[in-house]
């Protein structure tokens, strides 16, 4: 499989760049049918895209993982008078960039630019890939700005947990799957030692009843 290499180089906020949080730059190098796929995403077609798949061992690939802030603007609701086929009310998506976003971008995509440029590429393609989708239950202090606590409890909902990406604000700029397997079995801990708590303690109660009832009919005993 096609090597992977990352840099973190931007990643830390720097004041200087004029936007806040930064993007990590991996190597892509995606295999043939990856590679189709970007290039079908760039127009290409036909025989271009024939031409292009010939020459595949001859192309490198550069992404960056650009962070996106967490906005309120963002967020998934229920869409109003709008049902699937089975009389259900559907989510409705909203998803934006703010200026601090689409400056972030813009600079990643430079970077990358003068990577290829300084390796003497002789043909550049900019193609805008997809993204990993967090943040939709995010995980806050209060249930005014929040969807789940810091124990991945949804606030209006006590016998409901959530561990997965989407209780991540903003997933920053790297890939979220070793992040959402912590949270995961952070969470499976917590509920694991509770439910070992609430058997210890239901054990302790069923033991003082075995007890109770025992000395009960023993003092029945006695009084008959």
């Amino acid at each position: 499989p096609p090597p992977e290499i990352s840099s973190e180089q931007f990643y830390e906020t720097d004041p200087a760049r004029g936007f806040a949080r930064g993007f990590a730059i991996q190597t892509v190098s995606p295999l043939p049918i990856g590679w189709a796929e970007h290039v079908l995403a760039d127009g290409h077609w036909g025989q271009a895209l024939r031409e292009y798949m010939r020459d595949y061992n001859h192309w490198y690939a550069l992404g960056a993982l650009s962070e996106l802030l967490p906005r309120a603007e963002n967020r998934v609701t229920v869409a109003t008078g709008v049902q699937d086929s089975h009389g259900l009310p559907v989510a409705r998506m909203d998803y934006t960039q703010c200026d601090n976003d689409r400056r972030n971008i813009a600079m990643a995509r430079r970077t990358l630019g003068e990577i290829l440029e300084a390796a003497d590429a002789q043909d550049i393609l900019a193609i805008d890939r997809d993204a990993h989708l967090v943040g939709g239950c995010a995980m806050g202090s209060a249930p005014e700005t929040s969807v789940v606590d810091s124990d991945h409890r949804v606030w209006d909902t006590p016998n409901l947990f959530i561990a997965d990406g989407s209780v991540m604000p903003t997933q920053g700029s790297a890939n979220p799957a070793l992040t959402i397997m912590a949270l995961s079995s952070r969470r499976a801990e917590r509920l694991d030692s509770k439910r070992v708590g609430e058997l210890a303690g239901s054990q302790r109660a069923d033991a003082a009843d075995r007890i109770s009832v025992g000395r009960g009919t023993q003092v029945g005993r006695v009084t008959t």
